[in-house]
């Protein structure tokens, strides 16, 4: 499952080809992947417990429970996205993030090896811009 997930060539080919910006590009390569697979493949899904609604994953693969989400942006940031996946709790946890951006793979990866509440999730934590894992 790891091969998938981490062909980086197939993903910048695709982000290449695509017409759409890179985000929203990269997402799409994932559906593409899972749906490829034969996994029913779910954008945008939203995570709720208990009547409340704590946001969206960006893309969630069904059958083998896997959660993809995106920060390109600021380190504050990634603790939302965190929350989710804690509530949620996949089997694999997928955090794409750009290299470029001011949240490091570095520091992402730290966080979540410091935070008891999200043992029991595997994560796979990806500089998609670079083409490496964290």
């Amino acid at each position: 499952m790891k091969e998938l997930i981490t062909d980086f060539q197939g993903l910048k080919s695709h982000v290449k080809a695509s017409r759409l910006k890179f985000h929203d590009a990269v997402i799409d390569y994932y559906r593409m992947v899972g749906e490829k697979q034969g996994f029913t493949a779910l954008k945008d899904s939203t995570v709720i417990r208990k009547a409340h609604n704590f946001g969206k994953l960006d893309l969630v693969w069904a059958e083998p429970n896997i959660a993809f989400v995106s920060e390109f942006g600021l380190p504050d940031d990634i603790y939302r996205h965190l929350w989710r996946l804690m509530v949620y709790k996949p089997k694999v946890a997928v955090i794409l993030l750009s290299g470029n951006s001011q949240c490091s793979p570095r520091k992402v990866k730290e966080i979540v090896s410091r935070t008891p509440q999200l043992e029991g999730i595997e994560f796979l934590v990806l500089d998609v811009t670079a083409g490496k894992t964290a």
